[in-house]
């Protein structure tokens, strides 16, 4: 996580909180990046950081809110297997918020092999209509 932490402060962020949405203007020429913890099996395959911490499993450009993001992950880290699936669809939401001219970009760090591989198809195939480009 303190690596997390550490590449997060070197981001060129919007500065705009989660709250703007897809009115995201980018002021300042920069990025936004929402958290997604996946792990699994059910009914933990996918946590986002709650209602009232952080940027509230949303978009965010502002670096405060994703470093308490970051804090409740690492506090709230789940153990298990590696399910992906569930938290493709949750950052496909995510993505709605976002501008429709703005690039986006899916980065999935797993530390294990993933065990939903059956229910990967739909959730990629619904990432790259959205015209996400997956790292």
């Amino acid at each position: 996580m303190e690596m997390m932490r550490d590449w997060v402060k070197t981001l060129p962020l919007t500065g705009e909180d989660h709250t703007v949405g897809a009115a995201s203007t980018a002021p300042n020429g920069g990025m936004r990046m929402g958290v997604i913890q996946f792990s699994g099996p059910a009914p933990y395959e996918a946590v986002k950081t709650p209602v009232g911490v952080g940027a509230e499993g949303s978009l965010t450009g502002d670096l405060a809110e994703l470093q308490k993001d970051i804090d409740w992950h690492e506090a709230n880290y789940i153990q298990g297997s590696t399910f992906v699936a569930t938290g493709l669809n949750w950052a496909g939401a995510m993505f709605q918020f976002s501008p429709a001219g703005r690039k986006k970009v899916l980065l999935v760090v797993t530390d294990g092999a993933i065990k939903d591989t059956a229910a990967l198809a739909p959730a990629k195939a619904a990432l790259t209509a959205q015209g996400v480009e997956e790292i």
